[in-house]
């Protein structure tokens, strides 16, 4: 298995939106793989989900954050190849929701831990 690298972004909003850039970081083994977007990662959360063979775009909470990233993520300027993704939100409790798809707004499906999180996606997204 290969060894998760991380690359770091600064991506500016949409055409015609103001506003600050928005920082993103890609957490991947490399390769072609199923791609989780996360908004606001707890610490080991996308090294983990890397380590499970998903390619994983985190990024901190921000009024169009997740509009930017699915933007450039679709454009290609993140370097990943993606057909889809799913999105992951944590939780004030430690849960996750989640998600299919870019087109799909959270809420989604609960899971209870990191442990299930990677579960539901290898199950719902590989």
């Amino acid at each position: 298995m290969a060894t998760p690298a991380q690359r770091s972004f600064r991506l500016t909003g949409l055409t015609g939106a103001a506003g600050p850039p928005v920082s993103v970081a890609v957490t991947s083994a490399g390769g072609r793989r199923p791609v989780v977007v996360v908004c606001g990662a707890p610490p080991g959360l996308a090294g983990r989900l890397a380590r499970a063979g998903f390619a994983v775009v985190s990024f901190e909470p921000w009024p169009d954050g997740l509009d930017v990233v699915l933007d450039a993520l679709g454009r290609g300027v993140l370097d990943v190849e993606a057909d889809g993704c799913a999105l992951v939100e944590p939780r004030p409790d430690g849960s996750f929701a989640v998600a299919r798809g870019g087109a799909v707004r959270l809420p989604g499906s609960t899971v209870r831990d990191v442990d299930a999180l990677v579960q539901w996606l290898a199950k719902h997204h590989v």
